[in-house]
C-alpha cells in the first residue's frame, strides 16, 4: 500500500518548484490574486477550489479587459467581454490554436501521442460527413435512445423508480453515439463502450503531468494514466473490422460494394488522404478523441436540464405541448427535432446559467497576439474567454441572474438564437472556426432525448438530492450522487 504522506510531500514540493519557476513574461497583464511567485500558490489553490469567485472578480474589476490568474502550473490569461471575444474569433489558427488547446492542457502528446493534434483530420470528419449524415442516422439513434433509457429507468406499472442520474446518462449517450456512428455490433459490445468511456477519464488524468518537468512527462504519463491500455483494448475490438474493410478496398477499390457509410469508413478514408497509417491503434486513438469530446459533456448538459426542470416544473407542460404539436405534424424525425424551439431555448438558457466551465474558448497562443485594445499576450500562453462573466452580464442579458427558460424562444423560431449558434455573448460551444464541430449532433441528440423523456416520464429530484454547481479549476464537476425519481406517464 502506498504511503500517502511521502507522496503528498513530493507533490507539494513539485507544486512549489513549478510556482517559483512560473514564467514572468506576463507581468504586464494585471492579476487577480497574488503575482509574487511564492504567494501566487495561495491564489492558485483558491482558483482550484473556488474558481467562480475568482472569475467573477476578474470580470467586474477589468470590464472588457484582459487579466490573468495563477494556476498551480502556469498563468491563465482571461479575456472579458464581446470585443475581446471578437478579437479571438478573428484570429487565425496559427496565432491562436483551438486544436492544440486540449492536447496541451491535458498533455496528450505524452499520453495519446503527437499525431492526434499534429494531424487533426478527425475534426474535418465531424464538420463534414458526420454532420451531413445526422438525418440518415436519426432512426438508429432514436431506437437506441429508447432502449437505453428503458434500461436506465426500469419503470414498472405506476411505480416510481429512483436512479443515479449522471452515470446512467453516460451509459445512454455512449450507446446512442456508438449505435449511430459505429453500428449495432459495437454498440452491443459492452466492453468496447466501457473502454471508450474509461478513456475519457484516463485522458483527463494527463492534467497532472503539468506538475512534472517536461523530460519526465513521457515516463510519468505511463504511470499515472492507462491511455496505452485503453487504446490497446479499443484497437483489439476494431482490428477485425479494419482488416475486413481494408481487404475489401484492396480487392474492389475505395468505393467497394456495400461499403458502410459510418464513422470507421470516414476515419479510414481520411487517414489515407492525410498519410496516417491505418492501423487499429491509430484508429483507436481517434475513437478516444471522439469519446472525450462527446460523452461526458453531453451527459453534464442533459443532467443540468433535468435538474432545472425539476426545480421549475411549470415549464414541463408547455414543453410537452410543443413536442405534441411538432411531432404530431412532422413525426419523430431530425427535421421535427429542429423545430422544437422552446426546448432549444430551455437548453440554451440552462447552458447560460450552468454551462460546462467557468472559462471557455480556450486557445494556445502560438505567436505573440495583440488584442484590439493593445494588450499583448506572448507566445506559449494559455488564453481563454470569461464565459461565466459574459453569460451573466446585464448589458447582454437583462435580469441575467434570473433563469428564464424561454428567454431565447421566438414564434416559429424566426430570428431565434439557437443552442448550436455561437454569438459574441454566448460562448457555450466556443466561437469562430474552432467552435465545437460536433455541436450539431450533440444538440440534436440532447433535444431528441428531452422530447422523449418529457413525453414518456414524470420525474423529480429524489428526496435529499440537491443540485449545486461545483468546479475544479474552471471545469464543472458533475455530482454523481444526485438521484432522480421517474414514473411512466399514461399514454
Amino acid at each position: 500500500m502506498v504511503d500517502i504522506v511521502p507522496v503528498g510531500l513530493v507533490l507539494g514540493f513539485l507544486v512549489l518548484v513549478r510556482v517559483l519557476l512560473r514564467d514572468r513574461k506576463l507581468d504586464h497583464i494585471p492579476t487577480i490574486g497574488y503575482s509574487f511567485p511564492f504567494l501566487s500558490a495561495f491564489s492558485a489553490f483558491k482558483f482550484l477550489f473556488a474558481g467562480r469567485s475568482v472569475v467573477e472578480e476578474g470580470y467586474y474589476k477589468y470590464p472588457d479587459g484582459v487579466w490573468k490568474l495563477p494556476m498551480l502550473d502556469e498563468w491563465l490569461v482571461v479575456a472579458n467581454g464581446r470585443d475581446r471575444v471578437e478579437d479571438i474569433r478573428k484570429a487565425p489558427e496559427n496565432h491562436l490554436s483551438g486544436i492544440r488547446s486540449n492536447p496541451v492542457f491535458y498533455q496528450w502528446d505524452h499520453t495519446l501521442g503527437t499525431a492526434v493534434s499534429d494531424n487533426a483530420y478527425h475534426i474535418n470528419i465531424v464538420r463534414g460527413p458526420l454532420t451531413r449524415n445526422l438525418a440518415n442516422q436519426f432512426d438508429d439513434a432514436r431506437d437506441e435512445m429508447i432502449l437505453a433509457l428503458n434500461d436506465m429507468i426500469p419503470c414498472e406499472g405506476a411505480e416510481w423508480t429512483t436512479v443515479p442520474v449522471f452515470d446512467g446518462l453516460v451509459e445512454v449517450i455512449s450507446r446512442i453515439t456508438t449505435r449511430a456512428f459505429m453500428g449495432l455490433d459495437l454498440c452491443r459490445n459492452t466492453e468496447f463502450r466501457r473502454l471508450c468511456v474509461q478513456s475519457v477519464m484516463e485522458l483527463v488524468k494527463g492534467r497532472l503531468l503539468h506538475l512534472f518537468p517536461t523530460f519526465l512527462r513521457p515516463i510519468i504519463g505511463r504511470k499515472i494514466t492507462d491511455v496505452e491500455g485503453v487504446t490497446s483494448g479499443i484497437a483489439h475490438h476494431l482490428q477485425p473490422i479494419i482488416s475486413y474493410r481494408l481487404e475489401q478496398e484492396r480487392l474492389y477499390g475505395i468505393d467497394w460494394p456495400d461499403k458502410p457509410n459510418d464513422l470507421m469508413s470516414w476515419l479510414l478514408d481520411a487517414a489515407k488522404v492525410s498519410g496516417e497509417a491505418r492501423t487499429p491503434e491509430n484508429m483507436a486513438k481517434r475513437m478516444i478523441v471522439f469519446s472525450f469530446a462527446s460523452t461526458y459533456s453531453s451527459a453534464v448538459a442533459f443532467s443540468q436540464v433535468l435538474y432545472e426542470l425539476s426545480a421549475r416544473p411549470e415549464y414541463i407542460e408547455p414543453l410537452r405541448e410543443e413536442v405534441r404539436a411538432v411531432v404530431g405534424e412532422n413525426g419523430w424525425t431530425k427535421a421535427a427535432i429542429g423545430k422544437l424551439f422552446k426546448i432549444d431555448s430551455f437548453f440554451r438558457e440552462t447552458q447560460r446559467v450552468n454551462g460546462l466551465g467557468l472559462v471557455l474558448m480556450s486557445r494556445c497562443v502560438m505567436k505573440d497576439f495583440t488584442f484590439s485594445d493593445g494588450t499583448i499576450v506572448p507566445a506559449g500562453s494559455h488564453l481563454c474567454v470569461n464565459s461565466w462573466g459574459n453569460h451573466r452580464d446585464e448589458q447582454y442579458y437583462p435580469s441575467a441572474d434570473a433563469f428564464d427558460g424561454f428567454r431565447f424562444a421566438k414564434e416559429d423560431g424566426v430570428d431565434q438564437q439557437l443552442l448550436a449558434t455561437p454569438t459574441l455573448e454566448y460562448n457555450a460551444f466556443g466561437h469562430g472556426r474552432p467552435a465545437c464541430p460536433g455541436r450539431f449532433f450533440a444538440v440534436a441528440e440532447l433535444k431528441m432525448m428531452l422530447a422523449h423523456v418529457l413525453m414518456t416520464y414524470n420525474f423529480e429530484l429524489a428526496q435529499g438530492s440537491k443540485h449545486e454547481m461545483k468546479w475544479l479549476e474552471s471545469k464543472v464537476i458533475p455530482d454523481k450522487s444526485i438521484m432522480m425519481r421517474f414514473r411512466k406517464r399514461r399514454s
